[in-house]
């Protein structure tokens, strides 16, 4: 009876250990900071003309949605601070998941006037995005494009930004 009890705990702490070993193995509670986005700096205009007074709103998706506003001022200037947060998922080698940035006006639809959306799929922290979100000039009377921009740190790939902002 007591080896029988004996095997059996040996058997639930070999178990927890594995999970254990397992888990830090794949990254599964190895946190670490994230770049959601790097400091926004904007201007939003209506054909050239500064517009003053308005939110501005900022979704960061990734697993969770992460959202702020800002109010431009009378010359239509909006900033967001740069957000970071703590996550396993970039060590979870089994998380695939891309950061969505969006950058917009609430009209009632769900994307709302977009002034900036992108998938950052890789390089977070680039340099090509940060300068890109440095200065938006965002004009609403403009169609939005799509615009594919190399990403200088590594030029085989680029990001696909689609707003209204000057790129």
């Amino acid at each position: 009876m007591k080896g029988t009890i004996k095997i059996f705990l040996f058997k639930i702490i070999f178990s927890i250990s594995t999970t254990q070993a397992c888990a830090d193995m794949f990254g599964f509670f190895n946190k670490q900071d994230f770049v959601l986005s790097a400091p926004v700096k904007g201007q939003l205009l209506d054909k050239g003309q500064p517009v003053a007074n308005t939110k501005v709103v900022r979704s960061l998706t990734y697993g969770d949605e992460y959202k702020d506003e800002a109010i431009t001022d009378d010359n239509g200037f909006f900033n967001f601070k740069a957000k970071t947060i703590r996550t396993s998922k970039p060590a979870n080698m089994f998380d695939n998941e891309s950061l969505h940035q969006h950058i917009y006006l609430e009209n009632g639809t769900p994307e709302g006037v977009v002034l900036w959306y992108t998938i950052v799929s890789m390089h977070e922290k680039s340099d090509t995005l940060k300068n890109l979100l440095a200065y938006l000039e965002c004009d609403i009377a403009k169609a939005p494009q799509t615009y594919d921009i190399p990403i200088k740190e590594a030029s085989e790939h680029f990001f696909t930004i689609y707003g209204a902002c000057k790129i």
